[in-house]
């Protein structure tokens, strides 16, 4: 779609650009092409002064220091420089071309150009001293020009003959071309002077752009990478970004924090739960059975008293009385040997069993909901603290696939989803931004947090609070309504003092608290349960 719309852009620039002409304009887009493609131009040269001068210019602005790595990553930003450069072109032929300083002088030659040679005869040492004034000997001779024009009109114009009229107007001409000349090229010189002027200022403008993309890439990749938001949205309509590097400056700077928002990040880590699954499953199975009445091939010799089938060896014994007895015993044993058949038949058979298979199941980390105290008591460190902590969590929730959510509160409060960071990066920048004031009530803050927790998305949420806890009691139905949700949903709220001492009887409520003591860096201290495992897992 880009490349169809830029296609589009070069296109109408070429039948529609309004300078100079078709072909030049032609020209200056294959050779556009050629550089943000990053390979040499290999089409035709025109010797043209404006179209080599923005020749120049694009070589200028494709020799920005990462600027084709920036278009090779970014194929929106790449437009937007494409669209940029060809109405930065446009503009400023339009500007320069329009007005400049010899307006007066070109007015002038233009009006001697049409005078009637009776007028020129009477006025023509006016134009030569005005000449001679603005232009040096050796860029016109004006006493050359004096000279033969005095000849002519030595003469009366009555008795001009033809070879007369067609001699002056080839000096007349000679002079005005000459001056033509001189004034054109004092226009081209001043045009081109304001023509770098404004590459200068686009060249130093676009490397702005390059480098603040470059900049910001390490605080807003996490989330670029991981929710698609494109950095082309607003970086080249110049908003500003310099809240979020400042906090995320300190939080680099900071150990304590950045140690205590990895703490954060280790809370709710991926538990390991056993999962068990039976079912029942059908063995099906076929084989060959003996039929013992079915008879049909002689398979072997065996001892029995089955007469029918008697060897003729065995018959014999009756032959002779003194065997016989021999044969009645054997009969009576049933150990005659007889032949023995066999017939086998294919059986099917079904058997039902039932199996328990278990397997380790990983639950997904849960997100985060995020309550920040903005009143006045936290203007100073503890507020700065504050802000450092919520873009260190939210980059965190970011790295870890874990959605966001951030409730600032005073007397009142306000929400950002920061899931949706294409939309909310702004919202979070102004966040950071902001001045605390105003007075404290968390009961609102906890009560939005206790909302989100009954939507889908935030149900297996952990909530922190960040204050320095000076407040008001919080209202008991939202604290019963919390300890039912720890006891039944098993949520965690987790609270963070920035305060030198922690009101024991607020933090009471929370599963896990600590103490920031704003006035020395770098303490963090835990209250009611130890950091020790975390720290080792």
């Amino acid at each position: 779609m880009t490349a169809e719309l830029l296609h589009q852009e070069y296109d109408r620039f070429i039948e529609f650009g309004q300078l100079l002409d078709r072909r030049t304009r032609r020209y200056l887009v294959e050779y556009l092409k050629a550089k943000i493609s990053g390979h040499p131009y290999a089409g035709e040269e025109l010797n043209d002064r404006y179209a080599a001068y923005f020749m120049r210019a694009l070589d200028e602005v494709f020799a920005i220091d990462h600027l084709l790595l920036v278009c090779d990553k970014n194929a929106s930003i790449t437009q937007q420089i494409v669209l940029d450069t060809l109405y930065w072109i446009k503009k400023t032929f339009a500007k320069v071309t329009s007005k400049h300083p010899y307006g007066k002088e070109a007015d002038l030659l233009a009006g001697w150009s049409v005078t009637p040679v009776k007028a020129f005869k009477t006025r023509y040492p006016y134009l030569l001293q005005s000449l001679q004034t603005t232009y040096t000997r050796e860029e016109l001779d004006t006493s050359f020009y004096q000279d033969r024009l005095r000849r002519y009109f030595e003469k009366d114009l009555e008795k001009w003959s033809a070879e007369d009229h067609a001699a002056f107007e080839r000096i007349l001409t000679d002079l005005l071309s000459q001056w033509d000349a001189l004034l054109q090229a004092k226009i081209l010189a001043y045009q081109l002077t304001k023509f770098g002027e404004a590459r200068d200022n686009y060249v130093e403008l676009l490397g702005q752009k390059v480098e603040e993309y470059r900049r910001l890439q390490s605080i807003i990749n996490p989330f670029s990478e991981y929710l698609g938001w494109d950095m082309s949205r607003d970086l080249w309509q110049s908003t500003s970004f310099d809240a979020l590097q400042q906090y995320d400056e300190i939080l680099q700077d900071e150990d304590s924090l950045r140690r205590l928002a990895d703490l954060l990040g280790q809370l709710r880590e991926a538990e390991i739960e056993l999962e068990e699954e039976a079912f029942e499953k059908t063995i099906v199975r076929q084989e060959w059975v003996v039929n013992p009445l079915a008879k049909t091939e002689i398979v072997g010799i065996h001892e029995s008293q089955d007469l029918s089938h008697l060897l003729s060896s065995e018959a014999a014994l009756l032959s002779d009385p003194a065997t016989e007895t021999a044969f009645l015993k054997k009969f009576a044993d049933e150990r005659l040997l007889t032949l023995r058949y066999e017939d086998r038949k294919l059986v099917r058979s079904e058997h039902q069993v039932m199996e328990v298979n278990q397997r380790v199941k990983q639950r997904e980390k849960g997100p985060f909901i995020v309550c920040v105290d903005t009143s006045q008591s936290m203007m100073g460190r503890p507020e700065e603290i504050a802000k450092v902590l919520t873009l260190g969590i939210l980059k965190m929730a970011i790295n870890s696939n874990r959605r966001a959510y951030l409730i600032s509160f005073s007397t009142g409060i306000k929400t950002i989803d920061l899931y949706d960071i294409a939309n909310s990066i702004d919202e979070l920048a102004a966040f950071l931004r902001m001045s605390f004031y105003g007075g404290t009530d968390a009961t609102l803050a906890l009560y939005e947090a206790l909302r989100q927790l009954k939507n889908h998305d935030y149900a297996d949420a952990d909530v922190l609070m960040i204050s320095d806890f000076v407040m008001y009691k919080i209202d008991q139905d939202v604290l019963n309504e919390v300890k039912y949700y720890q006891q039944n949903k098993g949520t965690e709220f987790h609270s963070l003092a920035l305060a030198d001492e922690a009101n024991a009887a607020l933090l009471n409520a929370f599963d896990t608290n600590w103490i920031y003591n704003p006035k020395q860096k770098g303490i963090i201290r835990e209250l009611t349960r130890g950091l020790g495992s975390l720290r080792d897992t």
